[in-house]
């Protein structure tokens, strides 16, 4: 979280605290719910992929894990791919098969102006084709 914020203002929150925690991390137990759909970006930088994976790995019976392979936080408006997903899961209750991807797509207007610039948080792991 070098950098962020938002992750020192996190970690400051904690310091000198006392008494117990009254939330401690616990393995997910999802029960008696409809198939719930995760999405994260690869590549986002407020919430990690990885977060969504394990949680994911630890409720395969309940969950299905939508990946956009680009970056950015928050998924819905990314692409097609990702629109349609949500949409049918809000509208229908319809998951998409259990791994699929959405392809990364160039948010419209990022490089108006920018020839020969890179846009996005490092041309190489950004996730844009090209």
């Amino acid at each position: 979280m070098s950098g962020s914020p938002l992750g020192s203002e996190a970690v400051a929150a904690c310091i000198g605290r006392s008494g117990d925690t009254v939330n401690p991390q616990h393995p997910l137990r999802i029960t008696q719910a409809p198939k719930i759909l995760l999405l994260n970006a690869r590549h986002d930088p407020s919430t990690a992929y990885e977060w969504s994976v394990n949680a994911h790995r630890q409720s395969r019976k309940s969950t299905v894990l939508l990946t956009y392979d680009g970056w950015g936080h928050g998924v819905y408006d990314r692409s097609a791919c990702t629109r349609n997903a949500t949409d049918a899961y809000l509208v229908n209750l319809t998951v998409p098969r259990d791994g699929t991807r959405c392809a990364a797509v160039e948010p419209a207007g990022a490089t108006a102006g920018l020839a020969g610039v890179s846009t996005g948080p490092g041309a190489r792991s950004s996730g844009w084709p090209g």
